[in-house]
């Protein structure tokens, strides 16, 4: 439960600084008077989150899931650099780019968080998943059903501990694939999602873009899901190289294409990621800016 509050904080710090950058904060504020820019409180918040995730390392290994533990011991410099560059970027004026990655990280986590909070949300969407799953392999003549909820001792609507809930892909009596809320593709949902949010095209664009893009992250997830069964349960290969490895690498080729498919409808959101990466791979933004203008 410590780790759910310094991730509160830093979305706290994340969401103010979303919020207000780019405004003028009122004279007598608390901010103003200690001269601090909403977008240090943004910045702020970066470190919290780089700290957050480099906490869940020990998690990973235990799980022997070597990949992403190698990612979340990156994220503290990774995050901790990305606030330097928020805080460089108050003096470049060139923000709207950071604003975007700062959108899409705190409408993702917030909902992940909140569904992870709640045992009766989270359990109910890794069971739909084990039961597409199994309804897909057994189609296809590969006898599976989804098994019972594991709400690892937690009440429906209160999460009380910090154990991994679970629901099995059952098949001949064996339980070995468990699906967890990672598994169910809803952090990719939920990142499509606050990109399509934070993108600046109209509505219906936006609305024809996710009507497209999240029900193909589901269908596909339930494809992958179902190799890594079958592949397991068939005793093709281990089920570490089915998930951590070919599971790995089905998932990114799939997000490769869906977001090719979201840059080709909403190009305001592959025009963001381009200023993140100008603003972090350019030494001195201002300079350039001012160079511009005197163009």
């Amino acid at each position: 439960m410590v780790y759910i509050g310094i991730l509160l904080i830093s979305l706290a710090f994340l969401g103010f600084g979303y919020f207000t950058r780019g405004r003028m904060l009122d004279d007598n504020s608390i901010l103003q008077k200690f001269k601090i820019h909403p977008i240090d409180i943004s910045a702020i918040g970066w470190v919290i989150f780089g700290i957050y995730w480099f906490l869940q390392t020990s998690n990973y290994l235990d799980a022997q899931d070597y990949t992403n533990a190698l990612f979340v011991v990156a994220a503290f410099p990774f995050f901790t650099f990305i606030a330097y560059k928020e805080h460089e970027s108050i003096t470049s004026g060139n923000i709207e780019g950071l604003r975007f990655l700062t959108g899409i990280t705190v409408f993702t986590v917030a909902g992940y968080t909140i569904i992870s909070a709640i045992p009766a949300i989270e359990g109910g969407i890794e069971y739909i998943n084990a039961y597409f799953s199994s309804a897909f392999l057994s189609a296809v003549g590969f006898p599976a059903e989804a098994g019972a909820i594991d709400y690892v001792g937690n009440e429906y609507y209160y999460r009380s501990n910090d154990n991994l809930m679970s629901v099995p892909i059952l098949h001949n009596g064996r339980n070995d694939i468990l699906v967890t809320l990672s598994c169910t593709a809803f952090p990719s949902i939920f990142i499509f999602t606050s990109a399509i949010l934070c993108a600046t095209e109209p509505l219906r664009k936006r609305l024809t873009a996710f009507l497209l893009i999240i029900p193909g992250i589901f269908i596909l997830n339930i494809i992958r899901m179902s190799m890594i069964a079958y592949l397991t349960y068939s005793e093709t290969t281990s089920p570490e190289f089915a998930h951590h490895v070919l599971g790995k690498a089905g998932s990114l080729l799939a997000l490769m294409f869906l977001a090719w498919v979201l840059f080709t409808f909403l190009p305001s959101i592959l025009t963001n990621i381009r200023e993140v990466l100008d603003l972090l791979f350019t030494k001195s933004t201002a300079k350039n800016s001012s160079s511009n203008s005197k163009e």
